[in-house]
């Protein structure tokens, strides 16, 4: 009998040899080795000849039954032994060779829809910042904040969820978790920065408005009744990372300094701040001068400033 499988990868990919090839290596790298990848050719057999090159049965590569990433990512599932399905992209990868046993570990605790933070990578070069947004089924339904090589998630939702929507091409993904969201399945976020999504001039987010990825995002944007724009995680992540107003970007982390009429309502100010991030389970740096008070949020597991960071110190000024 074969060996039992926890996760399938899978993997859709278009003639980037070397950039499958990393991909491949970062699951390869896994600690959990009950796993198998199914690459999906969707070119002229570059990634039939890596998954041969790789001489690794967990690793298998067939042909795009269809035409197009949608497409693509079906023939695998309809393929999959896997309990759970880990999607990856070609060119990207994970940075984490532990990343598999946080799915398996939170996906035993109950856990149907997972993902994960990772690092935004500009290419060549490989300059990083981090991308660590938290997801809602409610915040799904205004932008998406998922890296798509980080989503997990159970493979028997097909069943009850349905299968990828073609007609949604490249935002596949996005409408999934959304209609995932829809039946009653809440995104969980697993701990850390774990998944490199690479930017570079080649990448399909890169052609935001190429006529293909706007027919897909226009078909899923009717579907669901949503008011959105356009855009791709970069774009999202520039959006979120904006700095509020009345706060500053000092040393990696939010900074504001507010004046009162008294230290005792210095005071009171600190105390409902401390409140605000106890409920938060985060908390701020506090400086006290007397009449004045400095917040400092940033967040230590980023190494920077998160979305977490914007909402709390947006709630600390209205406290003010």
């Amino acid at each position: 009998m074969p060996a039992a499988v926890l996760a399938t990868v899978i993997v859709p990919t278009r003639n980037r040899r070397a950039l499958l090839e990393r991909a491949l290596r970062s699951v390869l790298a896994q600690d959990r080795t009950d796993w198998e990848a199914i690459i999906v050719d969707d070119g002229e057999g570059e990634g039939i000849a890596v998954a041969a090159s790789l001489a690794d049965p967990r690793v298998t590569a067939v042909p795009n039954a269809g035409r197009g990433v949608a497409d693509a990512r079906s023939t695998a599932i309809e393929r999959a032994r896997g309990e759970l399905l880990c999607w990856l992209d070609d060119d990207d990868w994970w940075d984490d060779p532990g990343h598999l046993a946080l799915v398996a570990r939170d996906a035993a605790a109950g856990a149907s829809f997972l993902y994960r933070a990772g690092w935004i990578v500009h290419e060549p070069g490989g300059a990083r910042e981090p991308f660590n947004h938290d997801a809602t089924a409610g915040s799904l339904r205004r932008d998406n904040t998922v890296l798509t090589s980080s989503l997990a998630y159970r493979a028997e939702l097909h069943e009850t969820v349905g299968p990828l929507d073609r007609a949604a091409g490249g935002y596949c993904d996005w409408d999934f978790m959304v209609r995932m969201c829809d039946a009653g399945h809440e995104p969980r976020k697993l701990p850390g920065l774990g998944v490199c999504y690479s930017v570079h001039d080649e990448s399909l987010s890169a052609s935001v408005d190429a006529p293909a990825r706007v027919r897909g995002f226009e078909h899923f944007a009717r579907k669901h009744g949503l008011d959105i724009v356009l855009s791709n995680h970069v774009g999202i992540h520039r959006e979120r990372m904006s700095t509020p107003e009345g706060w500053s970007e000092v040393d990696g982390a939010l900074e504001r300094e507010f004046r009162f009429e008294s230290f005792r309502a210095a005071i009171a100010f600190v105390e409902r701040v401390a409140e605000l991030a106890e409920d938060a389970n985060h908390h701020p740096d506090i400086r006290v001068s007397y009449d004045r008070v400095t917040l400092r949020w940033w967040t230590h597991t980023a190494g920077g400033i998160t979305e977490r960071d914007r909402e709390l110190a947006a709630g600390s000024a209205a406290l003010a």
